[in-house]
């Protein structure tokens, strides 16, 4: 039987919202962060989105919608959720981020991934990416 959804209000503008500890592990936890994602308000931020990834079993959705603002420090504790999210197997869903914010995490996940893993390139050489195009073009109908 599936558990419900979990939805936790967490105002980072001005309070520090907790997760309760005896709260039922559910299937996802959604987490809604209002005013500015920066300064003080990162830290819980930061703790409650740590939380609701210890307690979902398949991930957590970060409601932006109501976020006014992504400081830089708020772009790094979501590429910590990212990457705590990646080790833990779960999933992070960001709804509503704004195009400036996403590019920003974006380009903090890539330097992230290049500190732990080096460069990425291609996997391929050239003759196998040409097979594939020849591949391609011999499965198309005529």
């Amino acid at each position: 039987m599936k558990t419900p959804t979990t939805l936790i209000q967490s105002v980072v503008s001005g309070s520090t919202a907790q997760l309760d500890a005896e709260t039922i592990p559910s299937n996802t936890v959604v987490l809604q962060p209002k005013g500015c994602l920066g300064g003080i308000a990162v830290l819980d931020f930061q703790i409650n989105l740590e939380q609701a990834l210890e307690r979902a079993a398949l991930g957590v959705v970060v409601d932006m919608q109501q976020v006014d603002a992504v400081a830089p420090e708020g772009i790094a504790a979501l590429a910590r959720g990212l990457e705590l999210a990646a080790i833990l197997g779960k999933s992070i869903v960001l709804h509503s981020i704004d195009l400036a914010s996403r590019k920003r995490l974006r380009a903090e996940w890539r330097i992230s991934r290049e500190i732990c893993f080096g460069p990425w390139g291609d996997l391929f050489d050239g003759e196998f990416e040409q097979f594939l195009a020849g591949e391609m073009l011999r499965s198309l109908p005529c």
